[in-house]
């Protein structure tokens, strides 16, 4: 892996901006390192044990191992997580492009951050809920291992959160230096 900066740069006019920028660049990049860490270990730790469980249905007479029912439950939401806030980061998601290039450059900057504050008081909120969820599904526990049903709840603040993060920094980049120094994300094989 490479590190992650944003392309094409712009010098900031002052040590204000350029603190911003350096400010959300490594905010950026912290997010991206624990989600790629947390996407790997959660892919490599559920396709271990999908794979142990299709064998030990065949060594078994019992048919498999009761955990491996269990664990990838509660792995796959921290799994998809992790991707989703990669693609936010990178900004692999939907939008839509016709408003803001009708806007012109200027007012096409102001519509992406009014869409931005949109998004970081949805999943603010969003991000409350899951917690009281969480809270509620606590009390939950699975048949094998006894764990609380809140897992994929917190899973889901936790994105919640950082997809706000993370839009917050790109509203950061954009207001200091503009549409065209987006934060990117570098995938070569090492």
């Amino acid at each position: 892996m490479t590190a992650d900066r944003p392309s094409n740069q712009a010098e900031p006019p002052s040590s204000a901006h350029r603190t911003a920028l350096a400010t959300v660049n490594r905010i950026d990049a912290v997010i991206t390192v624990v989600c790629r860490y947390v996407a790997l270990l959660t892919g490599t730790a559920l396709t271990a044990i999908l794979t142990a469980n299709v064998f030990a249905r065949y060594a078994f007479a019992a048919g498999g191992l009761d955990v491996a029912q269990e664990l990838p439950e509660r792995l796959f939401p921290w799994f998809i997580v992790a991707g989703i806030v990669l693609a936010a980061q990178a900004g692999g998601h939907v939008s839509v492009e016709w408003l803001i290039g009708r806007a012109g450059p200027r007012g096409g900057r102001w519509v992406i951050l009014l869409g931005n504050a949109i998004i970081v008081v949805a999943y603010a909120i969003l991000f409350r809920q899951a917690l009281v969820l969480a809270e509620i599904a606590k009390i939950e526990r699975s048949p094998v291992l006894q764990l609380s049903g809140s897992h994929g709840y917190w899973a889901m603040a936790l994105g919640f959160a950082l997809i706000a993060v993370v839009t917050l920094c790109q509203s950061v980049r954009l207001l200091l230096v503009g549409a065209d120094n987006r934060f990117t994300l570098k995938y070569e094989e090492v």
